[in-house]
This record gives structure tokens, C-alpha cells and sequence, in this order.
């Protein structure tokens, strides 16, 4: 019998689609969104406070281009914060899971700047 004692092609697809499977839905699993915003804050510089005050204030002055360019300047900073301080896999940055920690990021750096902001009103 050719081939015999060899997997077949479709033997190994399945595999393959199989591992896939399991290797996301642990990743999926392991995804703490707790704790990736808190570490994200934990780790939050006042680079990340400059960009966000660019976007507040380019929202603020309904600037289209400050608010398209802030966007993607911060969206770099969460990413490059949750690759490399916070051991989010880059295949996470894609799910809704990640993206609802961004958006509790973004909530939580925003109350910080405003209580700052508020204080030094005081």
C-alpha cells in the first residue's frame, strides 16, 4: 500500500486545524482584562498623558486631523504597552477582549487627567 505508515495530508490538516483551535481558545482564556489594565496604567508614562491630552484637546476643538493623528498615536502606545510591559500576545491585540481593554484604559487615563487636572484647580 503506498504510503502506508505515512499520515495523510488530510490526517495532518486536521491536526493542524485542531491545534489552532486549542492553542486560540487558551490564549483566549488566559486573557485577563483586569489585570492588562491595570498593569497598562501601572506602566502609563507622561508620554502616554501627552498623547492623550493631544487627543482630548483635538476632540475638544473638533479637530478632524489632530483627532485622526492622536488616534494613532495612542493606539501605538496601548499596543507597544501591552506587547511589551504587560504579556498580551500580539494575536490578542485583535479580540474584542483586548479591545475592551483598551476602551477601560482609555476611561481610566481619562479620570486620572481630570482628577489631576481637577486638583490642581484647588
Amino acid at each position: 500500500m503506498p504510503g502506508a505508515g505515512r499520515p495523510s495530508r488530510i490526517r495532518i490538516a486536521f491536526l493542524a486545524v485542531g491545534l489552532s483551535s486549542v492553542a486560540t481558545s487558551t490564549t483566549a482564556a488566559e486573557f485577563n482584562e483586569a489585570r492588562v489594565v491595570q498593569c497598562m496604567m501601572d506602566h502609563s508614562t507622561a508620554d502616554h498623558e501627552a498623547v492623550f491630552k493631544k487627543l482630548m484637546i483635538a476632540v475638544l476643538t473638533e479637530d478632524d486631523g489632530g483627532v485622526k493623528s492622536s488616534l494613532v498615536q495612542m493606539t501605538s502606545r496601548i499596543m507597544d504597552l501591552a506587547l511589551t510591559k504587560c504579556e498580551v500576545g500580539i494575536s490578542s491585540l485583535s479580540t474584542p477582549a483586548f479591545q475592551a481593554a483598551a476602551k477601560l484604559y482609555g476611561q481610566q487615563m481619562g479620570e486620572k487627567m481630570m482628577k489631576n487636572a481637577f486638583a490642581k484647580l484647588n
